[in-house]
C-alpha cells in the first residue's frame, strides 16, 4: 500500500523540500572540487537549474524511445523508470554521470521490476546511438549503483491501477451520466504523459495524480468540474438528500474540499511544468552537454590535485578518487 510504502516515506517531497535537496546536491559537487578549481574553471559547473533543464530534454528524449520501443512498454514500465531516474539525480549530478546511460539503465531496472521480460541484447538493440556490446556492458554496470542509489527501495507505486478503479468506480456509481466515460481513456492517458516530465511523481501520491487525470479527460471532453466533485461526495459517503445531509460529518466535507482542492492544483502543476522540448531547447541541451563533457575532461585534473593537496596536508584522512567517490558512469569512452 501507497500509505506504508518507501515511496511515500523516502522519496514524496513538498516542492520546496524538492528544491532544497537538488540545491544541496549541486553545492555537496562544487564543494568537493573548490579547494583546487580556478574561477574559470568554476564556471563550467551548471547550476540546480541547468540541470533539470537537461533531465527534463532527457526526460522526452526517453519518453520517445519508448514509444518506439518493440516490444510494445507498458505504461507502468515507463512511470517506473522515470520515477528511478528522477530520485537518481536526487543524489547524483549529470556532471558526474552520463545522464542518457543512466536513463537507459532506469528503463531496463524498470522492466525487471514490473516482470517486462526482454534480454539486455534485445534492449540495446532498441538504442539508435552506441555499440550494442558497450551500451550492453555499461547498463549492466550501472544496475548495481542504480539500485544502491535508489537505496533498494525499488517499488514504484503507478497512478494506472488507481486510475482504472477510479474509472470503474464511476461507471458503477454515475449511472445517470450521458456519455461514455471511456471517451476521456486517451486525454487522461495524455495527462499521464505530460506529468512524466514533471516533479508530481515526487510530490503527489498515485491516487490523487489519477483523479486529476480523470478530471483532465473530462475538461477535454468539455465536461463540468461537478461530475467529479459529485463522485467524490459518492465516493466519501455524502449523500444528497437534504434529510441525509443534516448528519453529514464536518470532517468528510473538509475531506472532500480538500481532495478537490489538491486535484486542480496537480493539474495546474502539470500544464506549469509541462514544456514541450523544442528545436531550441534540444540545441541548448547539445550546448549544455558540451559544457557537460568539459567538466567530465576536467574531474580527472582536478581529483589529481585533490590527491596532491592530500599527500602536501599529511595524508589526513580518507584519500580523495577511490571508489567510494567514483562516477557513476561517464561519457568519457
Amino acid at each position: 500500500m501507497y500509505s506504508t510504502s518507501t515511496q511515500k516515506r523516502e522519496w514524496t517531497y513538498t516542492p520546496e523540500k524538492l528544491a532544497a535537496v537538488r540545491l544541496e546536491t549541486n553545492i555537496k559537487f562544487r564543494e568537493k572540487y573548490e579547494s583546487v578549481i580556478t574561477p574559470e574553471e568554476l564556471e563550467l559547473f551548471v547550476t540546480p537549474e541547468e540541470e533539470l533543464r537537461m533531465q527534463r530534454s532527457i526526460e522526452d528524449a526517453a519518453l520517445k524511445f519508448a514509444d518506439k520501443f518493440r516490444p510494445h512498454i507498458w505504461p507502468s514500465v515507463k512511470w517506473t523508470a522515470l520515477a528511478f531516474f528522477k530520485r537518481a539525480f536526487l543524489v547524483w549530478v549529470p556532471s558526474d554521470t552520463s545522464i542518457r546511460m543512466v536513463m537507459m539503465g532506469c528503463f531496463y531496472l524498470a522492466m525487471k521490476i514490473d516482470e517486462f521480460y526482454i534480454t539486455i541484447d534485445d534492449f540495446v538493440k532498441n538504442m539508435n546511438v552506441g555499440d550494442p556490446r558497450q551500451n550492453a556492458e555499461r547498463i549492466l554496470k550501472l544496475e548495481p549503483e542504480l539500485m544502491k542509489v535508489l537505496n533498494y527501495n525499488l517499488t514504484v507505486h503507478c497512478p494506472y491501477r488507481p486510475f482504472e478503479g477510479h474509472l470503474m468506480d464511476m461507471k458503477t456509481r454515475m449511472l445517470l451520466l450521458n456519455f461514455d466515460l471511456e471517451s476521456i481513456r486517451r486525454d487522461s492517458m495524455r495527462f499521464f504523459q505530460n506529468a512524466l516530465q514533471t516533479d508530481v511523481l515526487l510530490v503527489y501520491p498515485p491516487s490523487q495524480i489519477a483523479l486529476a487525470a480523470i478530471n483532465f479527460g473530462l475538461h477535454a471532453q468539455g465536461k463540468s468540474d461537478e461530475i467529479l466533485r459529485e463522485f467524490l461526495r459518492k465516493m466519501i459517503g455524502i449523500e444528497e438528500d437534504s434529510w441525509s445531509a443534516r448528519d453529514v460529518r464536518p470532517e468528510d466535507l473538509e475531506k472532500l474540499e480538500k481532495t478537490v482542492t489538491r486535484v486542480n492544483h496537480i493539474m495546474r502543476e502539470v500544464e506549469k511544468q509541462f514544456v514541450a522540448v523544442t528545436e531550441q531547447e534540444r540545441e541548448n541541451h547539445k550546448f549544455f552537454q558540451s559544457r557537460l563533457s568539459q567538466i567530465q575532461n576536467l574531474l580527472p585534473i582536478l581529483n589529481e590535485r585533490r590527491k596532491e593537496a592530500w599527500r602536501a596536508g599529511g595524508c589526513i584522512g580518507q584519500e580523495p578518487g577511490l571508489v567510494t567517490e567514483a562516477p557513476v558512469d561517464s561519457d568519457d569512452e
